[in-house]
């Protein structure tokens, strides 16, 4: 029979081309500072790996964070946060709690709770991290 598909594949795996290059695009705006220029790539190259990929893929997920991280940028943290939530949803069901993409995505989540000025929030989320970077390096007993 056929192999199912991987939610997140191996090295051998490629990323269509434009995904790739949009992905490219979004980083070079990025560290250029044109973050609106950013923003509007990274939601192209997020409604590309929906259609690519359906809605439950990893690389779904890391569009969702790219996306949320530039609504963050422009303050607009309700949205930010809801895609920082779908992406870290995905992110756990795929890939795991400890794994280092749901944990960044985790941290992510932190940083807009602080920026958002929820203190209480921002320091929940920075223990659940902590818990669960001490539980994935074998350092503790799991969650």
């Amino acid at each position: 029979g056929r192999a199912p598909r991987r939610p997140f594949p191996d090295r051998s795996w490629s990323l269509p081309p434009q995904v790739h290059q949009l992905g490219a695009r979004v980083r070079e705006l990025f560290a250029g500072g044109q973050f609106g220029d950013a923003l509007g790539v990274a939601e192209r190259r997020l409604d590309l790996c929906r259609r690519t990929y359906g809605s439950e893929h990893a690389m779904y997920a890391t569009c969702l964070n790219d996306v949320a991280t530039f609504e963050q940028v422009f303050a607009r943290y309700d949205r930010a946060e809801a895609l920082f939530e779908e992406a870290s949803k995905i992110q756990k069901k795929l890939l795991g709690q400890g794994h280092p993409h749901t944990i960044a995505t985790l941290q992510n989540l932190a940083a807009l709770y602080t920026a958002k000025g929820d203190a209480p929030k921002a320091e929940a989320m920075q223990l659940l991290v902590q818990a669960l970077q001490l539980s994935s390096s074998g350092g503790g007993d799991g969650p």
